[in-house]
């Protein structure tokens, strides 16, 4: 009996030698990356997307103690939004926002910008001192330790788009 208890307990121990670093190691997808005393904000690692070099799509959660109010007059306490990022300096270009009320309960959509209009936003840098300042250079620093080497981001790229090749352009020949 005892032999196979001493067998059974360095079982245990190789066991958990090997799965609490690979546990400790793994990252939840969403992280906080804001958090004051009105509002929680946090960060969809799972779901970044790198667009192009040095633009990330995003996906962050809002969460505010207090209910906002939308331009309809409806409250909301939580804001989903996507945004494209790029950092150093933070910029932004917010391509979708969905608005909920207590428990979930979808407020508003507003939908995805169209592609098209897209590429004429302008990139919005977040105001010093915000709250949005705040948590987007805190995302930038997940998303550039993940571009460094780090794991904590996991790395989805969008295909490459391939543009039509033109046949090269013909002189006509010199009338005489």
């Amino acid at each position: 009996m005892g032999d196979f208890m001493i067998r059974y307990a360095s079982r245990l121990y190789l066991l958990a030698c090997v799965a609490v670093p690979c546990v400790a190691g793994a990252q939840a997808p969403w992280r906080q990356v804001y958090k004051d005393s009105d509002l929680t904000v946090i960060f969809d690692t799972a779901s970044v997307v790198l667009q192009s070099p040095g633009t990330w799509s995003t996906v962050t959660s809002w969460d505010y103690a207090r209910p906002r109010i939308t331009e309809q007059k409806k409250q909301y306490t939580r804001l989903v939004e996507r945004a494209y990022v790029r950092c150093s300096p933070v910029r932004l270009k917010r391509v979708r926002s969905t608005v909920y009320a207590v428990n979930n309960v979808l407020v508003r959509d507003e939908g995805e910008v169209d592609p098209r209009d897209q590429a004429h936003m302008v990139w919005d840098r977040p105001q010093p001192g915000t709250p949005g300042r705040n948590a987007f250079e805190s995302v930038c620093g997940i998303l550039t330790r993940k571009r460094t080497g780090s794991a904590s981001v996991p790395a989805k790229t969008t295909p490459e788009k391939v543009a039509p090749t033109k046949a090269p352009a013909r002189k006509k020949p010199a009338s005489k």
